[in-house]
C-alpha cells in the first residue's frame, strides 16, 4: 500500500489556500455563467423623447421607436414598449440591451420618487423641453442614475432604474414614462450573494477538516506534555502529523527518555548510599554497647534517629521509582480499612459515609499516601474525619484534623522533599520532612493532586483529588 507524503505545515497551509482559490473561482464562474445577470433598465434621451410624444417617430428602417408604444388616450396602459421597435430594437436609437418602458397617462403631474439626481432631472429637462417643442414648466423629471454603471457614457443611457419623467398635455393630463426597478434576482448584487453563500457551504466543511487534521497532532503534544509533569514514565507520543510536529514529537520524546534516565539514575545512586549505610550504622551501634551511661543512650538514639531517616529516604525513593502496577479498586473501601485499623489501635478516626468509588490505582501507594496524610493529621490533633465525594470526572479525599493548622505562605512549601516546620511540627512529634513529599509524589503518579489548607473552624484540611469512575 503506497502512503502518500507526508507535508509541512507550511505545504498543507499553501495547499488550503490554493484550493479554496480555485473553489471560489469556480463558484463564480459557474454563478456569473449559468444564469449571468441582466443589465439595469435605463433609458437614453431618444427612447424618453419618443416614449413622450404622442405619436412615435420613424426609426431609420423606416419603423417606429416605439412600435405600439404609446398609450391611449383615455388613460389606459400601453402594450409593450420593447418591441421590434422599441429602445435597443431594430430600428430603435435607444439604449442597445432593450428596455421596457412603462407609459401611462394620468390626470395629475408625477411625483418625485427617492434617490432622484437633481442636477441631471435640471439638465435632461432643458434637453426634453427643446427636444418636444414645449414650455419647460410643462415637464417633470426625476432621473435616477443607480445601477447606470461607468458605461453610462459609453451606452448614451441617461435614465436609470426608478426614473420618472411627465409631459403635460393639451387637455390637462400627463403623459408619464418611467423605467422599471430591476428585479433583485436578476441583479449582480444576487449573484454575489449566491457565490458568497455557495463559497460558504463549501469552504467550512473543507476547513472543519483542515484544522482538525492539523491541530489533532498538537493537542496530543499537549496532553503528552501535561502528562509528563506527572508521570515521567509514560509512554512516547506517537510520531504522527505534519514534519515540524514530528520533529517536535521526536525531540520531546528524546528529552523524556533522558529525564527517565537521569531521574533513575539519581535515584539508584541514592537508594544505594541510603542502602549501604545501614550496614556502618549496625557495625557502629555494636561498638557503642559498651559507652557509660549518658553518652551511650545519647548515642544511640542518634543511630536510631539515622536509620529512621534512612528508612523514610527508602520509601520515598520507592514511591517516586515505583512501576506501573495499576488495578481498578474501590478507593472509599481502602480509606474506610485505614481508619478501621487506626481505630483498632485506640486513635480517633471516622469516614463518612459515601458510595462506592472506582479508581485505577496502586493498591499499596494510595494506602502508604492516606496513612501518612491521617498519621499526619493524628500527630497535630486529637481525632480525624475523612470524607469522600465526587467532583466531576474525579473523586476528592477530605482528610480534617484539629491541630494548629500551617500558615499559609508555607502551605506549599512543605510538600518539599525535608522540609519541616520547626515551630508547630518539629522532631519531638517524629518525622524527617519526607511524609507530604511521598503523598505528592503517589498522587502525582496517578493523574492527580494534593493540597493543605486552614479550616475556618480551626485545624488543618488536606484535600486529594483523583480521577475516577462511578459505580453504575
Amino acid at each position: 500500500m503506497i502512503r502518500p507524503p507526508r507535508l509541512s505545515i507550511f505545504a498543507r497551509s499553501f495547499l488550503m489556500m490554493v484550493c479554496a482559490l480555485l473553489i471560489a473561482e469556480a463558484i463564480g464562474f459557474l454563478v456569473f455563467t449559468l444564469r449571468p445577470p441582466r443589465p439595469a433598465p435605463s433609458a437614453g434621451f431618444f427612447d424618453i423623447v419618443n416614449a413622450l410624444r404622442p405619436d412615435p417617430q420613424p426609426g431609420p428602417m423606416g419603423r417606429p421607436f416605439f412600435g405600439g408604444g404609446h398609450a391611449p388616450d383615455d388613460g389606459g396602459r400601453p402594450g409593450d414598449m420593447g418591441g421590434p421597435g422599441g429602445p435597443g430594437g431594430p430600428g430603435g436609437f435607444g439604449f442597445p440591451h432593450g428596455t421596457d418602458l412603462d407609459v401611462t397617462v394620468q390626470k395629475t403631474a408625477p411625483t418625485a420618487p427617492d434617490g432622484t439626481d437633481a442636477s441631471a432631472s435640471a439638465h435632461l429637462a432643458d434637453r426634453l423641453a427643446g427636444a418636444l417643442n414645449v414650455p419647460r414648466d410643462h415637464l417633470r423629471v426625476f432621473i435616477s442614475q443607480d445601477g447606470l454603471g461607468p458605461m453610462n457614457a459609453f451606452m448614451r443611457a441617461v435614465a436609470g432604474p426608478g426614473s420618472v419623467v411627465g409631459l403635460e398635455l393639451d387637455d390637462g393630463s400627463w403623459r408619464v414614462m418611467s423605467v422599471p426597478l430591476a428585479p433583485f434576482g436578476d441583479t449582480v448584487t444576487a449573484r454575489l450573494m449566491w457565490m458568497l453563500g455557495l463559497g460558504v457551504l463549501i469552504m467550512l466543511p473543507l476547513a472543519g477538516l483542515f484544522a482538525r487534521a492539523l491541530s489533532s497532532p498538537i493537542r496530543r503534544f499537549a496532553e503528552a506534555a501535561h502528562r509528563l509533569g506527572g508521570d515521567t514514565g509514560a509512554p512516547p507520543v506517537p510520531s504522527e502529523g505534519p514534519t515540524e510536529m514530528r520533529q517536535a514529537v521526536d525531540a520531546f520524546n528524546a528529552m523524556q527518555a533522558r529525564m527517565n534516565r537521569m531521574v533513575q539514575e539519581r535515584t539508584h545512586m541514592i537508594a544505594a548510599i541510603a542502602h549501604d549505610l545501614r550496614t556502618p550504622l549496625t557495625r557502629l551501634s555494636f561498638r557503642l554497647d559498651g559507652l557509660p551511661d549518658p553518652l551511650g543512650d545519647k548515642v544511640d538514639a542518634d543511630i536510631r534517629e539515622m536509620k529512621t531517616m534512612i528508612s523514610a529516604a527508602l520509601d520515598f525513593i520507592r514511591d517516586r521509582s515505583s512501576g506501573p502496577n495499576r488495578q481498578p479498586l474501590d478507593f472509599r473501601l481502602l480509606v474506610e480499612s485505614v481508619a478501621d485499623d487506626l481505630v483498632d489501635i485506640g486513635h480517633d478516626v471516622s469516614v463518612q459515609a459515601g458510595q462506592a468509588v472506582t479508581v485505577d490505582g496502586d493498591p499499596v501507594a494510595l494506602r502508604r499516601a492516606v496513612e501518612n496524610l491521617v498519621d499526619n493529621g493524628l500527630k497535630y490533633g486529637d481525632r480525624v474525619r475523612m470524607r469522600l465525594r465526587f467532583q466531576g470526572e474525579n473523586c476528592v479525599l477530605e482528610i480534617d484534623d484539629d491541630g494548629p493548622g500551617i500558615p499559609e505562605a508555607m502551605q506549599r512549601q512543605v510538600f518539599e522533599p525535608f522540609f519541616r516546620l520547626e515551630a508547630s511540627r518539629n522532631r519531638d512529634t517524629g518525622g524527617i520532612g519526607l511524609g507530604l513529599a511521598s503523598v505528592r509524589a503517589i498522587v502525582s503518579e496517578h493523574q492527580g493532586s494534593v493540597d493543605i489548607r486552614n479550616r475556618r473552624e480551626g485545624g488543618l484540611r488536606a484535600s486529594v483529588i483523583l480521577p475516577a469512575r462511578r459505580h453504575a
